[in-house]
């Protein structure tokens, strides 16, 4: 991998920590409110201290949470500052910029994907790359019969749940510029159900 890959690939893997240890906290928050019979309203990951700030808790269960709600706190902060990285970076390469105007891509996943392929040279053509993210299906054939099971194990498994959530997020839009592939998806969904299709459209 060339240094400048192996940078962001760096860059990626620390937020992809940042991002755990807030969906950690988060969940251990929702789990302490639950139990006391209080629920947090459903929303966006970056409200969740504004929607749990709403809830009117006894106070000894707030100073239970100070901590949580502090690390959450600087953990939104170092998000936002990665993703204005992740932002600039994208202005200043041709590459990963062109990715984001396919439907649903955005700077994060377009900077995983060059980052995992780095030089796509050494790849003959799409099917090594759909191998090499793991998004085809594992083979098992005798004779004349062919069995598909799981996908395969990815070399990049960020990289293979990015590009599944943005099939995810590609299949609920309404976009004229985008049925093609969500009419595709749906005769492949009829067929061999809705989770095969959003990796066949990954």
């Amino acid at each position: 991998r060339s240094a400048k890959q192996h940078a962001v690939q760096s860059q990626l893997n620390v937020r992809q920590e940042v991002v755990q240890a807030r969906t950690r906290a988060i969940s251990l928050a929702r789990a302490i409110t639950r139990a006391a019979g209080f629920r947090v309203r459903s929303g966006r990951t970056e409200t969740f201290l504004t929607r749990l700030a709403a809830l009117d808790l006894p106070g000894s269960m707030k100073a239970t949470l100070v901590p949580l709600r502090s690390v959450i706190e600087v953990l939104d902060d170092e998000l936002a500052s990665a993703d204005d990285q992740f932002a600039a970076m994208v202005a200043n390469d041709v590459m990963v910029k062109r990715l984001t105007t396919l439907p649903s891509i955005g700077p994060i996943t377009a900077s995983a994907y060059v980052a995992a392929l780095d030089d796509v040279s050494r790849f003959t053509g799409a099917g090594q790359v759909t191998c090499y993210l793991g998004l085809v299906p594992r083979e098992y054939s005798s004779g004349e019969r062919q069995y598909r099971g799981r996908i395969l194990r990815s070399a990049h498994p960020h990289v293979q749940s990015l590009l599944v959530q943005a099939a995810w997020r590609l299949s609920r839009s309404s976009s004229p510029d985008t049925a093609g592939l969500r009419t595709w998806a749906l005769a492949i969904t009829r067929r061999r159900g809705k989770k095969v299709a959003m990796v066949a459209l990954a």
